[in-house]
């Protein structure tokens, strides 16, 4: 049986608010504060990306003032070409359906103008010309060449019944009556300097050798060699 002490002891208190056993609530833990709000972070991609950027500009920069100043020191000349000698044999032309038969034998002389650097030439391709009409065109082999040296290119160019066009057809025929027939030679092809430090990137070159005239006899004659004095090729790059 409960004491008259226990009876009259107090119940604890079950409601609103609840008493704690402290003086003051138990500390909460700190937390730390951040800095590295999303704001602060794409300011800060956006220095880095900035000053990447500026890099790049420097070094491309750099590299054009160079590369400029090389050219001046070097000065690079374009390749002289010049048509050295060129024939023609069974030369025919049919002006009723447009066709021709006609063999070149055609030699260039290639300078290289250049004191101070070196021309590569490769992937070269040689064309016999009718006014803009492409005749017959063969491939050339690669080659080099020092400073100040000069290289003959032989080739070789046919066409056998081919059909050119009846322009080109009546052209000739015209021409061969007067005794004396103009073709013209294109060189196409990739050329790029060299020097011992220094290698410029490959350029296409296009070589116009225009005004070879060649002479056939005007009673029908197949064969003729080049006549006349030719100007300068054209060379573009």
């Amino acid at each position: 049986m409960a004491t008259s002490a226990e009876a009259n002891k107090p119940e604890p208190a079950t409601g609103y608010p609840v008493t704690y056993a402290y003086a003051a609530p138990p500390p909460q833990p700190q937390v730390a504060p951040t800095n590295r709000s999303p704001f602060r972070l794409a300011s800060f991609w956006s220095r880095l990306l900035c000053r990447l950027f500026l890099v790049v500009i420097v070094i491309i920069s750099i590299m054009a003032v160079a590369s400029f100043a090389t050219w001046l020191i070097l000065k690079p000349e374009f390749p002289e070409f010049r048509v050295d000698s060129a024939s023609i044999a069974q030369l025919n032309t049919t002006s009723a359906n447009s066709t021709m038969t006609a063999t070149w034998q055609l030699s260039l002389r290639v300078r290289n103008p250049n004191r101070k650097l070196a021309l590569v030439y490769n992937t070269l391709e040689a064309a016999v010309l009718y006014g803009e009409w492409e005749l017959d065109s063969t491939l050339l082999p690669p080659f080099s060449q020092e400073k100040g040296n000069e290289t003959r290119l032989h080739f070789q160019a046919g066409l056998l019944s081919e059909y050119v066009g009846e322009s080109v057809a009546r052209g000739i025929e015209k021409e061969r009556a007067r005794g004396e027939v103009e073709f013209g030679i294109g060189v196409y092809g990739w050329v790029r300097y060299k020097a011992r430090w220094w290698s410029m990137r490959w350029r296409f070159m296009n070589v116009y050798c225009n005004g070879v005239k060649i002479g056939v006899s005007n009673d029908g004659g197949t064969a003729g060699d080049l006549v006349g004095q030719v100007r300068p090729c054209r060379v573009e790059m």
